[in-house]
């Protein structure tokens, strides 16, 4: 599906207006848990059908500004579509059954990454990037900088999931050299 936008829409306006309690032919959709990470709002949702049992699941909907529009807009997606986004809270996984084991373990996945805590020296082993290990030279903001083959790096905390391994600078100063 394609992107959404309103005409003049402020970005509140639209997170309202995309959490907001509707109900068609018998049938509610209501929003238990919403929250924004960056430009990506999560929800949990419970559809309540009344010839059939309730269900529950957590949609992604990526939010951005148009300037030709002069307002903000939306692509909607769930669990379902595997989203390449994994901010998701811990806790609406918790609320939800899972509806793809896959996304859920890169989501598990993303928030250990991000408690993850480097120090300059700590050498990093990676995978999916073309560098292979890098050496942590210092921090500039939220970001880390790394480096590899004598080049500087920016390492952000969204690429933590590269991460495959990691040596702390003390281990790697007790090999003396000479």
């Amino acid at each position: 599906m394609g992107w959404l936008f309103g005409h003049g829409q402020t970005r509140s306006q639209l997170i309202e207006r995309l959490t907001r309690y509707e109900e068609h032919g018998g049938t509610t959709h209501r929003c238990l848990r919403h929250c924004t990470s960056g430009n990506v709002l999560w929800t949990v949702w419970e559809i309540m059908r009344p010839d059939a049992a309730s269900s529950r699941y957590i949609g992604c909907d990526l939010l951005a500004y148009d300037k030709n529009c002069a307002g903000w807009g939306y692509k909607d997606m769930c669990e379902k579509m595997q989203p390449f986004y994994y901010s998701c809270p811990l806790a609406y996984l918790d609320m939800v059954p899972p509806a793809s084991p896959e996304w859920r373990e890169h989501v598990y996945a993303w928030h250990s990454a991000r408690s993850r805590t480097l120090t300059p020296g700590d050498i990093l082993i990676l995978s999916g990037l073309s560098i292979s290990e890098a050496v942590v030279v210092s921090r500039r903001h939220r970001s880390w900088i790394v480096e590899s083959g004598g080049r500087l790096f920016r390492f952000p905390p969204r690429f933590f999931h590269h991460i495959i391994g990691q040596r702390r600078a003390k281990e790697s100063a007790t090999h003396p050299t000479a």
